[in-house]
């Protein structure tokens, strides 16, 4: 059924409970909320945090092990640990290729999205979120040099997808509007679910962006921090077409 402005209205399925957990907890785990080698909180902490029945967790759990994204063990010393995620690169980089429209419109919407968010976060930012920033790039700056004398491995790359997202997601945060959060971490999901499988390095100028982008949000330039953000993601973008005119 359409209604008269044009909003499909779809059968509603009841979605069972830990359906729901396993989505929280992935976009957690996706968004780098808890990183590969993390302790996830005990099973009593969880079902209080989510307000749902350990038996409901359990199941949420049995999931996201099978998934690969948690390793659980049973026992005294046992808990959930989060792990990096199965990389099925070719797949991953096939679906880029027969969904490059749907990809192009995830780009547009963090450019509208993010550099919304980087215009009010330097409208309303605090000192100590420019504080925590600052934090942040220094923490991604150590890790740009280890991975350099490092091999690279996956592990890095998840680890500074991580870090990546801690960042864009603490520049939502500064705008003091929930809307923009919530925004900002769909847009991020949407990117790095198809994205994430061909970076396999981190680059020397990883933070370069990062760094102009906090120093514009510092001054309270709205106009650069917003034009920051906006290169910044297109700059991934052509990174991105680039890489499939190769392919």
């Amino acid at each position: 059924m359409t209604s008269s402005a044009g909003i499909e209205l779809t059968r509603v399925r009841q979605i069972p409970a830990h359906e729901l957990v396993v989505e929280q907890i992935r976009r957690a785990l996706e968004l780098g909320r808890f990183k590969p080698g993390d302790k996830l909180p005990t099973e009593r902490e969880l079902s209080e945090m989510l307000d749902v029945s350990r038996t409901v967790l359990r199941a949420a759990m049995t999931i996201l092990d099978r998934e690969g994204l948690v390793s659980v063990r049973r026992g005294r010393n046992g808990g959930v640990t989060a792990l990096a995620p199965r990389r099925d690169d070719a797949a991953a980089r096939q679906a880029l290729r027969e969904n490059r429209v749907s990809l192009g419109n995830a780009f547009d919407y963090r450019v509208v999205v993010e550099s919304g968010a980087a215009r009010l976060a330097a409208q309303r930012r605090r000192t100590a979120d420019v504080t925590q920033l600052r934090k942040m790039l220094a923490a991604m700056d150590a890790h740009i040099a280890r991975a350099q004398e490092d091999d690279q491995s996956p592990h890095l790359v998840t680890e500074w997808q991580s870090l990546d997202s801690a960042f864009h997601l603490k520049i939502a945060e500064s705008c003091r509007n929930e809307y923009f959060f919530d925004a900002v971490a769909q847009a991020r999901r949407a990117m790095w679910l198809p994205v994430g499988a061909i970076f396999h390095h981190v680059e020397p100028n990883a933070n370069d962006y990062h760094d102009s982008i906090v120093d514009a949000i510092e001054d309270r330039d709205e106009d650069r921090a917003a034009a920051m953000m906006t290169e910044h993601i297109n700059s991934t973008r052509h990174t991105l077409e680039s890489w499939l005119r190769r392919r």
